[in-house]
């Protein structure tokens, strides 16, 4: 491969998400939950370049991508359309199947011990802030192409439009990360935001396995995850132990250990060495 075309391929994968990072970051400044930590933006922002030039098992469009192939392979057992009015509840639809199995993925996650080892990367930022979006184990995407998206392929026959407009709407996820005295008041069930979703992130135990959703907290109201948001409530985040370099961030699973008698329960509710956070 050419040095352009890899240069290239980074480009597609890292500049659009780092530039809305950056802008993000400057947002939060206005009306912060806490003083912003530049260390955690520090390792965040060069490990989105690295994890973006490491190949096609990182790449933010991937999920689209299996889609897009197993619609080729003939997989799709419903077919959206595209065409006029019909592009709408197409893409509620799609959206609405995605959410719920991205909010299915994430309970798996911190249920059992081998994906919470690569998912507690995520949760390990003790400042959360809209950096923490980018800061994922590099090969969560490949699991998700192999699980939800393959699903979402036999599921839909899904026009490229639809596909397009899916990964566009992904960069609304650094809203819910930023590090932003923002909730959504009563309205809390109809859209993630920072509050709602800092609370997944938080150090407290009354906080511990709740608000997992992805877009759509009304999944969490459904399955009954939900912690109502309540004024003023904006916890700590973090856990016990944080990567400080990018080589301990890309070897994260091997790093992370909890005891051993809470690995039947991995999620950072079943963690005693939740990191203290009293001041």
């Amino acid at each position: 491969m050419k040095v352009v075309d890899i240069a290239t391929s980074i480009a597609i994968n890292t500049l659009p998400m780092l530039a809305l990072v950056l802008l993000a970051m400057l947002a939060e400044r206005r009306k912060p939950v806490e003083r912003p930590a530049l260390a955690a933006a520090r390792l965040n922002l060069p490990y989105l370049l690295v994890y973006g030039s490491s190949g096609p098992l990182t790449s933010m469009a991937l999920g689209s991508l299996t889609v897009a192939a197993v619609n080729m392979a003939g997989g799709g057992w419903i077919s959206l359309r595209a065409d006029g009015w019909r592009l709408l509840p197409s893409f509620l639809a799609y959206l609405l199947v995605l959410d719920l199995l991205e909010y299915l993925f994430h309970r798996a996650q911190h249920r059992f011990a081998w994906l919470w080892a690569m998912h507690s990367l995520h949760h390990s930022d003790p400042a959360m802030n809209a950096s923490t979006v980018v800061r994922h184990f590099w090969l969560e995407p490949a699991l998700k192409a192999l699980t939800i998206y393959l699903l979402a392929g036999l599921l839909f026959a899904t026009p490229g439009v639809i596909l397009g407009m899916y990964a566009v709407l992904g960069f609304y996820h650094i809203v819910p990360h930023m590090n932003l005295r923002l909730g959504f008041g009563r309205g809390w069930w109809l859209l993630n935001s920072p509050q709602f979703h800092r609370i997944h992130h938080s150090a407290l135990p009354q906080h511990y396995n709740c608000n997992f959703a992805s877009l759509f907290p009304a999944f969490d109201l459904l399955f009954r995850t939900h912690h109502v948001p309540q004024p003023g409530e904006f916890p700590p985040t973090g856990l016990d132990q944080a990567p400080t370099t990018l080589w301990q961030a890309f070897s994260w699973p091997f790093r992370y250990r909890q005891p051993a008698d809470e690995a039947s329960a991995p999620a950072p509710s079943s963690n005693p060495a939740v990191r203290n956070t009293s001041k």
